[in-house]
This record gives structure tokens, sequence and C-alpha cells, in this order.
């Protein structure tokens, strides 16, 4: 049984939201047949704040938890990590609330839209313990401590769209803001990753060296080519023609087809010291090699059976 909750709520998540929005769904959690005995909200502004409350809290206790994050894949990927920084994977249950943009696990997981609706969702499920295991995929790149995604790892040029959307969003500010209440944050969401993917492939056609030279390597495999693009996925993401495990594509030839079960997949830079990737739709800097292994599972609220 779940004794203590925590609702971490991250304000700047997809356009943005008042702390009154973690008050009421907070209020509603309370409400609900779920009732924990002890259920705490913190309001954060960024990942890494959200990624330490996480920790805090399931450390704080060697009771059996659940964190429920409002916010997009980058805060629910932050409360993961936190979860996992208190070595509590095995008695804590996680939550998703479809506040960001992409919010792809979120919806994979029949989170409704609407946040209250949400919540209510989430504290059904809590009361009946029905949950879906997500994989996890561990990765180390280099830089600042080992990383983890629950989603997807994009590489190559592919790995390079979030980074030109985070700028694109530092530049566009209100104009998107406006764009994405009238058409919706994940309609444009999606529309910006199409846009940003079409002009990295434009970029590779005109000048084949923004490639990075590569050698892939699982197990005694081992190839080099120039990587045009590249995910790690555990499920379906929309617009992607796979729905789980690694494909790799040259810049020339056909693309290559992997399983992170089959070993942990290694690709080591050989013309730069560095290249821009992504975690969840999270921007990271790779430095010298990317290291992508299974890291196990951790359970999941779920609106229904996942698929």
């Amino acid at each position: 049984m779940i004794e203590r909750v925590l609702l971490i709520v991250n304000t700047e998540s997809g356009t943005g939201c008042s702390p009154a929005l973690g008050v009421a769904l907070l209020d509603a959690f309370r409400e609900s047949d779920a009732r924990p005995a002890d259920i705490e909200l913190a309001i954060v502004r960024d990942h890494p704040s959200a990624r330490r409350c996480a920790k805090e809290f399931a450390a704080g206790t060697g009771r059996r938890v659940a964190v429920i994050a409002a916010g997009g894949g980058g805060t629910v990927r932050a409360a993961v990590e936190g979860v996992i920084d208190a070595r509590a994977e095995q008695r804590a249950i996680l939550g998703a609330l479809r506040l960001g943009s992409g919010n792809v696990l979120a919806r994979r997981l029949g989170v409704a839209r609407d946040p209250l609706a949400g919540i209510g969702q989430l504290s059904g499920a809590l009361g009946v313990n029905r949950v879906h295991r997500v994989q996890v995929i561990r990765c180390d790149h280099g830089g600042d401590g080992v990383r983890h995604a629950l989603v997807m790892c994009g590489l190559g040029h592919w790995g390079r769209t979030s980074g030109d959307l985070a700028r694109w969003h530092a530049r566009a500010g209100g104009a998107r803001a406006a764009v994405a209440a009238v058409a919706g944050i994940e309609r444009v969401n999606h529309a910006e990753y199409v846009a940003a993917a079409a002009m990295r492939l434009v970029e590779s056609a005109i000048a084949p060296r923004t490639c990075e030279l590569v050698e892939a390597a699982q197990g005694s495999s081992t190839e080099r080519f120039r990587l045009l693009a590249g995910a790690a996925v555990t499920g379906r993401v929309p617009g992607l023609p796979f729905d789980s495990g690694v494909v790799l594509v040259p810049r020339a030839g056909r693309p290559r087809r992997l399983s992170l079960a089959n070993g942990a997949l290694r690709v080591t830079l050989l013309d730069r010291e560095c290249v821009e990737f992504f975690l969840d739709e999270d921007p990271e800097v790779a430095h010298g090699a990317i290291t992508l292994e299974l890291a196990g599972s951790i359970p999941f609220l779920t609106a229904e059976v996942a698929q």
C-alpha cells in the first residue's frame, strides 16, 4: 500500500502553468478515493529542481511511495532520475500528467489531456494498483554523470532537433504560446519536430561531413560509418516507423536495426570531440562516446492498458 505521495508541478513546462493549478491538482487528489495518508506538493521551475525534490522525498522514508510529475517528458524523466538517485526504484510508483509539449509517455499510458481529469485517472489507478512497467534506458555520455531515458534517445542529425527547438522556443517566446493556445501545444510540438528534422535532412545533403563519423559497437560487432540519424526507443513514438529497439541510419547504406536486449551499444565519435543529442526531448551533449544499455523497468500508473 502506498502511504506517501509527492506531486511535482513544473510551472515552466509547455507554455507554462500557474502554481494555482498545482494546488487544484493537490486538492483533487486529496478528495479522491485513493486518499493517501501523506501527500505533498512541490512547485518547481526546472528539471534539476524536479529531480532533487523526487530524490529528497524518496530518500526520506523507507516506505513505499508514489511520485507524480505534472509536466512534460523532461519533468517525468527528472522525477525518475530522482527516484533512482535515492535508490528507491523497488518501492516507488511513478505517474505522469500532460503539462508539457510532447507528453509521449503520458499519452501512451492513456492519461487525459486535461490535468484535472488526468489526476483523477492516476488517483484511481493508485487505489487499485493499476500500473504498467516502463523500460528505462541508461545513457553514459561522458558528461555530468549517467542519465536515463524513458521514451527515446535521439542521435545524429535527429538527435540535434531538440536543441534546435530549444533555441527556437527562446526566440519565438509569446508568439509560439499564442499559436499553441489555438492549435494545441502537442500538435505544435509535433509540427516543430517535423520541420526541424526536414531542415537537418537538407543540411546533411548539402554538407555530408556534418554527419559525424562514428564507430558503433555491440558485443563483438563493430562498424564505422557517417551517422545521419539514430534513435533508441522503448515503445511507439508518433512519426517513427518502428516501436522498439535501436535504429541507426548511416549517411550512405542501409539502416542498422539493433536491440539493447543483446547488450550495451557504444557509439564512439571519431571525427569530433563532442556532439549534441537528446534524451526524452531534453538536449544533451556527448563527449567522446555515448553508451546505451537497458537499466530495468519502473512501474507507472496507467489510465488504461498501455500499448
